[in-house]
């Protein structure tokens, strides 16, 4: 009887905080995604082509000549950058590699370097964030 009367201790002791409203129920949590981003003269490439909304660990990993930067902005129905910059990375010297965290919602995005004229000499890619 000893193992049973234990048994029955430890249930109580496990359950009855919970039954009591004692433990917080869980919650619903958005994921945390990892985002590489690879620079190099005149390109950038993202580890994935899509993240589900919510945190994105970004590391921008600058294996080119020149310093580089990752920006993120929405995309507009026509395809084009529109409103604030929601996330960017430091400016990052040759070789090294920065870090930073955004929050994203669901949408089309544009990263892009935004050192001077380096978008126009192609540095962009999409990153599409879907619902979570």
């Amino acid at each position: 009887m000893p193992v049973a009367v234990a048994v029955l201790v430890l249930t109580l002791l496990i359950t009855a905080p919970v039954a009591l409203g004692a433990v917080p129920a869980a919650r619903h949590h958005r994921p945390v995604s990892n985002l590489l981003i690879d620079a190099q003269e005149f390109s950038l490439w993202p580890s994935r082509a899509s993240v589900p909304a919510g945190t994105v660990l970004v590391e921008l990993w600058n294996r080119g000549q020149d310093m580089h930067d990752a920006w993120i902005r929405r995309l507009g129905r026509g395809g084009k950058m529109v409103g604030p910059v929601l996330g960017r990375t430091p400016i990052t010297l040759p070789g090294h590699i920065s870090h930073a965290t955004w929050h994203l919602r669901a949408g089309a995005y544009e990263l892009y370097c935004s050192m001077p004229g380096h978008l126009a000499l192609g540095m962009h890619a999409k990153l599409r964030v879907t619902r979570a």
